[in-house]
């Protein structure tokens, strides 16, 4: 054990500061709301038409009056939210005296939350709270409550927005931008659609698996990540298939995605983050299917890093390596994955997807520039030559 720990450097970890996890936690929001924020009693609720037309916020609405909450709803929250939609959202909370944030619903909805949040007390415009460490000082409280299983947004300090001044997607990383309160409700996720249980699912794969092999990979952060690896595989397609009746499937995938996310928070992502962005921008791809897309191809040039966490993966995904090298059942971890984004109906190649070669120079170029962080956590060196040949073995 001693030679364990002392392959280990410092590492850090940070969450938000309350998860409730369960079916039926979302009863609970009133009350936890009331105890956490004494002295507030305006909430705005944000989220999609279609979140709001499916119900999905009747509960967390009734739970927050019962408790005194005045309830405002802004519904027009689009996937990868854009500035404009930002500034009307921002608009509403200054005007309606807003005191606690909510945001219901994927990734895009909770990404409005958090910069919302942190916008509403102060006067900077958003360029002020966007790259690394930008967000500088607490905004208003917030709840997150996510709707699907996957992105992590509800547990992350993330937020990812579009520039559509210039029609670019945006990243903002800061401790202040995570919840106050996350509320995670497995029977929330019931009617997701196959599509979207599928792509949103191996977004959150791609967590566990990427947190594993990361240079910043640690005790703590390997053991939440292969959880997270051997929970979703096991559990994906029965969601996918059948997970309207499927709660069980649900649980575990609510349960999954955690692990990943939390797994994140310690030892970070790889360059299967940093390629998906260029392409998902693009070919208007979602960020679950680029991912897919890149995740074996990132993952056969990342492989000679580490040979026996790679089995490991292939073990955790319920591969039988008895009796392979280590370097072969490696490689069955990187099958086993393209098997799983097969099942699940995601196309294999970028081609697939109407990708052209001739704009992968350009991709190339935007991951060493953009992304030099996800490149440096990395398990492998990565030029942009190398970067550019993973493009074309996407292809």
């Amino acid at each position: 054990m001693s030679d364990f720990f002392q392959m280990s450097d410092i590492f850090m970890f940070q969450l938000p500061r309350k998860i409730i996890f369960g079916n039926g936690a979302i009863k609970k929001i009133g009350e936890e709301a009331a105890a956490m924020f004494p002295g507030q009693s305006r909430a705005l609720l944000i989220t999609d038409k279609g979140v709001l037309g499916a119900g999905l916020t009747d509960e967390a609405t009734a739970s927050l009056k019962k408790s005194g909450f005045e309830v405002i709803v802004f519904d027009e929250v689009t996937p990868d939210p854009p500035f404009t939609l930002v500034d009307k959202c921002l608009a509403l909370a200054r005007k309606e005296k807003i005191g606690v944030i909510l945001g219901i619903g994927g990734g895009s909805s909770i990404d409005t939350a958090k910069i919302v949040s942190c916008m509403a007390p102060y006067q900077d415009g958003i360029d002020a709270y966007l790259g690394i460490n930008k967000v500088q000082r607490p905004g208003l409280p917030k709840i997150f409550v996510p709707t699907t299983a996957g992105t992590g947004s509800e547990l992350s300090h993330t937020f990812v927005l579009t520039d559509d001044r210039v029609n670019d997607k945006v990243t903002s990383y800061s401790p202040f931008a995570f919840s106050d309160i996350s509320i995670i409700d497995p029977t929330l996720t019931l009617s997701m659609p196959a599509k979207v249980t599928a792509e949103s699912g191996m977004d959150a794969f791609s967590h566990a698996l990427e947190s594993f092999l990361t240079v910043r990979a640690n005790p703590l952060s390997d053991t939440l990540s292969m959880r997270g690896i051997e929970v979703i595989s096991k559990n994906i397609r029965k969601a996918y298939t059948k997970g309207t009746h499927s709660l069980d499937a649900r649980y575990a995938m609510c349960f999954g995605v955690c692990m990943g996310t939390m797994a994140i928070r310690s030892s970070g992502i790889g360059a299967v983050h940093a390629t998906c962005y260029p392409p998902a921008m693009k070919y208007h791809l979602t960020h679950g299917m680029a991912i897919s897309i890149m995740m074996p191809y990132v993952m056969e040039y990342n492989l000679p890093s580490n040979l026996e966490k790679y089995a490991a993966i292939a073990s955790a995904m319920g591969e039988n390596g008895a009796n392979l090298s280590t370097r072969a059942a490696a490689m069955t971890s990187v099958d086993a994955v393209r098997q799983l984004a097969a099942d699940l109906g995601i196309p294999s190649r970028l081609r697939d997807v109407g990708a052209k070669q001739e704009d992968f120079p350009e991709f190339a170029k935007t991951v060493v520039k953009r992304y030099a962080h996800h490149v440096a956590n990395n398990p492998r060196n990565l030029t942009e030559q190398d970067i550019l040949k993973i493009f074309q073995s996407a292809w």
